[in-house]
């Protein structure tokens, strides 16, 4: 079956290829959550298939797997589930989608293994686990691929011990300028102090944050900001705890809101049921605990609610990851920040350090860039910039060295569209705007509607019809030439 690839993903498989040619045993691909990893993992299995390999995926979730075979079945791969209760148990298969869990209780128990040339592992960061390591060293001729989003630990353990070289798909701010992902709009709301809250493994300590973070003033600052600025838009809420989420979940149902929670003890049956309510916006708030932040696509989210702090860059990029496919109809994505992860790990489209390293960190320099907010525009800009707004010209008050500013309830990112020079722009300044989008478009071989997918983002609508039959048969025409 002949499959249709982006150009990044076209790309980062001959990459991969001549990684392998110059002998290197374990690769690692690096692409944001919402790029198709799962898309690229499919074509490499479909094509190590088709030369006579056999291949074993490795994944440590049920979503993960069933996202996986979902794939494969739409390339037309025949393949075997190990999982235990899972119907799909096909052991001649040469791929097999394999459950870490049941593979190491298979260990344990002294059975055989399935044969494999390459393995390739799903959300790679964890593959430090000794679990990972256990399966790892069962297949020590078979090649090795791993792919994740985020390639960050919060142990500081870097995943150099088991991947030799990197191979970087695409990076977010790259897919959000060719209309592949959404553009953001966040606001960082009030958070209560966290110096007090212990440390473990990289990270806050639970019960410490469920505490600070039950705050009556907080949880309904949560609910309250919902109601006002996204009342009725499918939202996914990040929780501290089960209580925590449970207690989010009483207090939107209060107020009206159809709401509901998921967590790791969450039955399978009752779990894909709550799934498809939020898909089908039966369902307007889902609050979970570290359930789908990894390999769970909902393209019709639009809004990720942060209700629970964190030191790792990487759990972040993941939570704000699932609200940034595109969908029909959504032009944007909002980030309500209850948890100040914003000012803690910046952007999501910040320009990060991919590493193997020990100790690799998501920014490399000695501070995440310092940000403020334009009391007049609500503008955000380099604190290093000095008072002036660069947008507006505003002069704001002088900012204390080392002070990251949160003005009134929260700091918000300006959508373009609200900027002066967007917001007053011309019609003829618009259209001249638009031809450019097209045109580079075309030249960096964007997907049809991405140029106007950008516009929209800039001036908060769409280009006029007119103005797209002028301005495409235009650059159909140039397209032929350059062809």
């Amino acid at each position: 079956m002949t499959l249709s690839l982006r150009r990044y993903q076209t790309h980062s498989i001959e990459e991969l290829r001549a990684v392998y040619a110059q002998d290197v045993r374990a690769a690692l691909l690096v692409s944001p959550t919402g790029s198709g990893k799962t898309v690229i993992m499919g074509e490499i299995i479909r094509s190590a298939v088709a030369l006579g390999g056999s291949i074993l995926f490795l994944a440590h979730r049920k979503e993960l797997i069933d996202q996986v075979s979902k794939r494969l079945d739409s390339v037309e791969v025949g393949h075997g589930v190990i999982m235990s209760g899972h119907p799909r148990l096909l052991p001649w298969e040469r791929v097999q989608v394999a459950s870490i869990p049941t593979l190491v209780s298979r260990l344990s128990r002294g059975e055989s293994m399935p044969h494999a040339d390459l393995v390739v592992i799903d959300e790679a960061h964890h593959a430090r686990a000794r679990t990972y390591g256990r399966i790892l060293d069962a297949y020590p001729e078979a090649r090795i691929l791993g792919a994740t989003a985020t390639p960050w630990r919060t142990d500081g353990r870097g995943l150099g011990e088991i991947f030799q070289q990197l191979v970087v798909a695409a990076r977010p701010r790259e897919l959000i300028d060719q209309g592949y992902l959404v553009p953001y709009t966040g606001f960082a709301y009030d958070v209560p102090a966290l110096d007090e809250v212990e440390r473990k493994r990289g990270d806050y300590e639970q019960h410490g944050l469920e505490l600070v973070m039950s705050e009556r003033r907080i949880v309904g600052n949560v609910v309250q900001q919902y109601l006002e600025h996204a009342r009725g838009l499918r939202a996914v809420l990040f929780a501290t705890s089960i209580k925590h989420s449970q207690d989010l979940v009483g207090r939107f149902v209060e107020a009206g809101v159809a709401a509901e929670h998921i967590d790791g003890e969450t039955d399978v049956r009752t779990r894909e049921a709550i799934l498809e309510r939020i898909r089908t916006g039966t369902t307007h708030v889902l609050c979970n605990v570290g359930i789908v932040t990894e390999g769970w696509d909902c393209p019709e989210l639009e809004v990720c609610i942060l209700a629970r702090p964190t030191l790792s860059a990487g759990l972040y990029l993941q939570m704000v990851g699932r609200i940034m496919r595109p969908a029909p109809g959504k032009t944007v994505a909002r980030i309500h920040d209850h948890a100040g992860c914003f000012m803690e790990h910046g952007a999501p489209d910040l320009d990060r350090e991919y590493s193997l390293d020990p100790d690799a960190r998501a920014f490399k320099g000695e501070k995440l860039p310092s940000l403020r907010t334009c009391k007049e525009c609500f503008a955000i800009f380099p604190v290093s910039a000095g008072p002036a707004c660069p947008a507006c010209g505003h002069m704001n008050p002088p900012m204390p060295r080392e002070l990251r500013e949160i003005d009134g309830p929260g700091v918000r990112i300006t959508p373009l569209s609200e900027l002066p020079q967007f917001k007053h722009a011309s019609e003829e300044t618009k259209r001249d705007h638009y031809e450019r989008l097209v045109r580079a478009g075309i030249e960096k071989q964007y997907r049809p509607g991405a140029a106007a997918m950008k516009f929209r983002a800039i001036y908060g609508c769409w280009p006029s019809s007119e103005w797209r039959r002028e301005v495409e048969a235009t650059a159909g025409q140039a397209r032929e030439a350059t062809a």
